[in-house]
């Protein structure tokens, strides 16, 4: 008998369940397959504009060369233009216009990185996004990043996959829950194809798109990940996109690191409220709205003359400076901090310029390069400072990138796997780890938005970066429900139990018989039909309930909640295990609202047993 009952599937696994984790698997698979060809044709449509703008390759049969994620910007062509200063004087503004246009007259969506408006999507319209977004994001971004505004390209890929998720999902007429899972989908695609970094691209939908971590959505995710990841290896390089090895030299260095997670929180800090500052002051500006983002890219010509490594995503200025060629080696210290630091406040002040403007493009890109100078710029300081004891300059370049996006995006744990798929090294996953949450720390404690929560805030949308546990789920129902109960007997009349609700304020009575056992339950509109059809002398007997809804003090307040809501009713007798018939308490919804409070609490703010913030 044991056996065969152990055999038997678990009661919540139904045929429903079953199609809709096999349907749900099926469609994830082919979003991301969807996925990897969108990017891999962002990226070539990318490149055409590149080559158009700044070399006319295409023109004259430049073949598409992008050997990794790091492929040719702007940067690159740069040094090949004639006369830099008119074309960069008529490409940048020129394709701000032809944003403008597209944001203005055509979809407004596609203004900005695009990750706010996945999390926007999930959160306030239920998984929906146009499908148009899907070709004009692609073609504005290409715009941006190939004209050489400073922006990049994952956040335009992720909002193009999510898209394409919703849009599938919409058309297939799926459920909100579903939809939700398919866009998430798509955005975990579009970064494990952009970085060759599946575990990343899982992690990114779930602390950003999702904020939730069950089975039902954890499978999807992954596999979209996973197929995203294998289709756009048959076309581009697998591996580490970035091979830096390293070797912590000493316990002592992670101190070095915790300053350097410190620092990066601050300065994530700093490019956020540099980035919505440029955007509040682009929005007082009383222009029409499609020219915004050629003045924008206007005033960020002389930055692409004077500097012109910021341009673009700055994918070639980063590869330099991890690779030790961006600065000769015979540049004295001083100045190599100092130049390192200026090409990172810079590049945010050009990217501050493109996002606040209204131009499409990236956030994320920017704060790689941003977090690579800054941990340059640090680990050139602490060799000088400690040469025996510290990692070459380079390494401290790789955690400050991830330091960085953690503190701007607080999306901590995909900050830290992106670092280890990136390079490859495992060893990195240490001073990653701490220099992240450092810095996430620090931007917890002083900045409430993020780079993309301030997007939605500004929409009057609140989003939480929390992944929670259901506080309901983990209360019992004894912790929460009144022991001393209010009964009546069968005998009673209905009008006495109509004056007990006047009195007591309660909306119902368990029903006792002679030995004080659960026989039923009456309720408020037991009681005024009763005197209305039965007159005052009817009995508790004749009216009562008797079909019974109970539930055990062992039970979770979840479960509780749950037959609340099926059956309609506000209370439920809490009734022994052993015999349903003898009632121990009494559960409400006030109970469980106050016990959901006060777990929430302890949940959040609690350190010491017992304890409470002052």
């Amino acid at each position: 008998m044991e056996a065969a009952a152990a055999r038997r599937p678990h009661p919540y696994v139904t045929r429903e369940v079953v199609r809709e984790y096999l349907t749900l698997s099926s469609l994830a698979a082919l979003i991301g397959i969807i996925t990897a060809f969108a990017a891999l044709g962002f990226r070539y449509l990318l490149w055409i504009f590149l080559s158009v703008f700044h070399n006319g390759g295409v023109l004259f049969g430049q073949p598409w060369v992008d050997p990794s994620i790091f492929n040719l910007d702007a940067t690159f062509f740069y040094s090949e233009l004639g006369n830099p200063l008119i074309l960069l004087v008529l490409i940048l503004p020129l394709a701000g216009l032809l944003v403008g246009l597209i944001s203005h007259y055509l979809a407004p969506e596609v203004r900005g990185a695009g990750v706010a408006q996945v999390m926007e999507a999930s959160l306030a319209q239920e998984g929906r996004m146009r499908p148009r977004v899907i070709a004009l994001k692609a073609v504005a971004s290409a715009l941006t990043v190939g004209s050489g505004a400073s922006a990049g390209r994952e956040g335009p890929i992720v909002q193009i996959g999510a898209a394409s998720g919703s849009a599938l999902a919409q058309a297939l007429g799926l459920a909100n829950t579903p939809r939700k899972i398919l866009l998430a989908c798509g955005a975990a695609g579009a970064i494990a194809a952009t970085f060759n970094a599946p575990i990343a691209g899982v992690l990114f939908a779930l602390e950003l798109i999702l904020l939730e971590l069950r089975t039902r959505s954890f499978i999807p995710l992954v596999i979209s990940s996973v197929f995203a990841s294998a289709v756009i290896g048959l076309f581009l390089p697998r591996g580490p996109q970035l091979p830096v090895t390293y070797s912590l030299g000493s316990p002592l260095e992670l101190g070095f690191f915790i300053l350097l997670g410190l620092a990066a929180g601050l300065f994530a800090i700093f490019w956020i409220r540099v980035r919505f500052a440029l955007g509040d002051a682009f929005d007082r500006i009383r222009l029409p709205p499609y020219l915004i983002p050629a003045l924008g890219a206007g005033i960020l010509v002389p930055l692409a003359i004077f500097v012109p490594q910021i341009m673009g995503a700055g994918y070639q200025t980063l590869l330099a400076t991890v690779n030790g060629s961006l600065l000769p080696a015979s540049t004295p210290l001083g100045l190599a901090i100092a130049l390192l630091l200026g090409l990172g406040f810079v590049k945010m002040v050009a990217t501050g310029l493109t996002l606040g403007s209204g131009g499409s493009g990236g956030g994320f890109a920017p704060s790689l390069f941003m977090g690579a100078m800054l941990g340059a710029a640090m680990g050139l300081a602490f060799n000088a400072l400690a040469p025996d004891m510290t990692s070459p300059f380079a390494a401290y370049a790789i955690v400050g990138m991830g330091a960085l996006l953690a503190g701007v995006t607080r999306a901590t744990l995909t900050s830290i796997v992106i670092v280890f798929e990136l390079t490859g090294d495992f060893q990195f996953i240490l001073p990653v780890m701490l220099a992240a949450v450092v810095a996430d720390g620090v931007s917890i404690l002083l900045q409430r938005d993020t780079l993309y929560t301030g997007v939605l805030r500004r929409k009057g949308i609140l989003f939480e970066h929390d992944i929670e546990l259901n506080v309901l789920r983990t209360v019992q129902v004894r912790d929460a429900m009144v022991a001393t109960v209010d009964t009546v007997h069968e005998e009673t009349l209905v009008q006495e139990v109509g004056r007990r609700m006047i009195t007591t304020g309660h909306q119902g009575f368990p029903v006792v018989d002679e030995v004080g056992l659960l026989v039923g339950i009456i309720t408020h509109e037991d009681v005024r039909r009763a005197l209305a059809e039965f007159g005052p002398d009817a009995t508790v007997r004749e009216v009562e309930t008797q079909r019974l809804i109970v539930v055990n003090p062992s039970e979770s307040l979840e479960v509780a909640m749950e037959r609340m809501a099926i059956a309609g009713i506000g209370h439920l007798p809490v009734v022994r295990v052993e015999d349903p018939r003898e009632i121990v308490g009494i559960l409400s919804r006030g109970d469980i609202l106050r016990a959901y409070r006060r777990k929430a609490l302890e949940e959040r703010h609690e350190v010491f047993r017992g304890r409470r913030p002052g």
